[in-house]
């Protein structure tokens, strides 16, 4: 916390000496703090460069400060890491200072700054991150568009009024229930993802490039659904009607439990997050406990111990890396932003662990990576150019 305070501290400073408001006893302060290291004067400088501020803006708001905090003290006095965001802090603490203050407030400053250069930067390509949209395609073979600009739906399947409540989609079965063999299916595209409650009222989030089919009403045996991408599950408990969800030749098998389950490749990541599940594949099976994942390929069951919110991040609306290759980032990056990526040279096999909003904007991403990963990225309509440094 005396470190927060500490960089807190400097950072309020700074920027009251970019703007010309400090105190008698303030100045006094910044130039003891001036004077510690030939480095930070150079620091304060280059704020007066508004490209510089700039490019610091994009890199800083793509950061999840608050986990930040977090993760900058884990890191103090260990071995240093590629970190997304914070492996300028553990090396130089003038560049710490940087990261921090722009964090905090510069880009407050930066924001008033008026001049050309800025509007310029401003104009220049980027994509906005996903947001909730998906298709429902119904049993009768219509299609409806949640996209957020389609709120509003009545409709009604044969066993279930659908409706949408706070950004959520809702099945609430009726009377008819046991009574049709009809499936419904939720797409989402890339850039998109969508919440769902099923007519038992377990909970699906769906993430981007996913979907999942379900039947219009659950029979009297189980409760199966069919997914393809990755989705997020908060089973609603029924200890006579078990609740199985099949993918890649997978299945996992719960009564009511949390867990997500991640399926874009030929192989598939199951991670308990509370509950108990039996997954299955092939002639495999295993009994998974919470804080355990289950990766399967090509017949092959096995499980280990992981940190379950690597598997859960993004329905809280956050990236969230831990010793990942740069091309396995950039999958997911891929998906959220509609983007392609072609590569000029064959990525490294360096990981890289950090935070980073799922708002951000693609370039505020970019930036990021860019800082960390020793590599340059080019946008030019729906393609990333990743070139590698060798």
């Amino acid at each position: 916390m005396e470190m927060h305070n500490n960089f807190k501290r400097t950072s309020e400073l700074i920027i009251k000496f970019l703007k010309n408001e400090l105190s008698d006893k303030e100045k006094a302060e910044f130039e003891l703090w001036l004077k510690a290291f030939p480095e930070n004067k150079v620091l304060v400088e280059s704020f007066r460069n508004t490209e510089k501020v700039q490019q610091e803006v994009n890199y800083l708001n793509a950061v999840d400060v608050n986990n930040g905090w977090e993760e900058l003290s884990k890191q103090i006095g260990q071995t240093p890491a590629k970190r997304l965001a914070w492996t300028k802090i553990i090396q130089y603490s003038a560049a710490a200072i940087l990261i921090i203050s722009v964090g905090i407030g510069v880009y407050i400053y930066s924001a008033q700054f008026k001049s050309k250069r800025i509007s310029e930067i401003a104009q220049v390509q980027d994509i906005m991150p996903g947001s909730k949209k998906a298709v429902l395609e119904l049993a009768d073979g219509s299609v409806i568009d949640l996209s957020e600009a389609n709120l509003q739906l009545d409709a009604k399947d044969d066993n279930a009024a659908i409706d949408i409540k706070n950004g959520v989609l809702a099945f609430s079965a009726n009377g008819k229930i046991n009574k049709s063999d009809g499936y419904n299916i939720l797409r989402t595209p890339k850039a998109g993802e969508y919440k769902m409650m099923l007519p038992d009222g377990s909970l699906v989030w769906l993430n981007a490039a996913s979907s999942l089919r379900f039947p219009t009403s659950f029979n009297k045996h189980e409760r199966r659904v069919e997914l393809t991408g990755e989705a997020y599950f908060e089973v609603a408990h029924n200890k006579a009607l078990p609740f199985i969800v099949s993918f890649n030749k997978t299945e996992v098998e719960v009564l009511g439990t949390h867990f997500n389950i991640s399926s874009y490749q030929t192989y598939s990541k199951t991670t308990l997050i509370e509950g108990a599940i039996k997954v299955s594949e092939g002639r495999n099976q295993r009994l998974i406990k919470p804080g355990e994942q289950a990766f399967t390929y090509d017949g092959h069951l096995t499980v280990r111990a992981v940190d379950t919110y690597k598997s859960t991040a993004w329905k809280e609306g956050v990236f969230y890396f831990k010793d990942d290759r740069i091309k396995d980032i950039l999958d997911e990056v891929s998906r959220w932003y509609d983007v392609d990526i072609v590569y000029n040279g064959e990525p490294n096999r360096k990981r890289y662990s950090g935070t980073i909003r799922r708002q951000a904007t693609l370039s505020q991403v970019l930036e990021m990576l860019k800082t960390v990963s020793n590599t340059e990225y080019h946008l030019k309509d729906k393609t990333v150019t990743v070139d590698i440094n060798k």
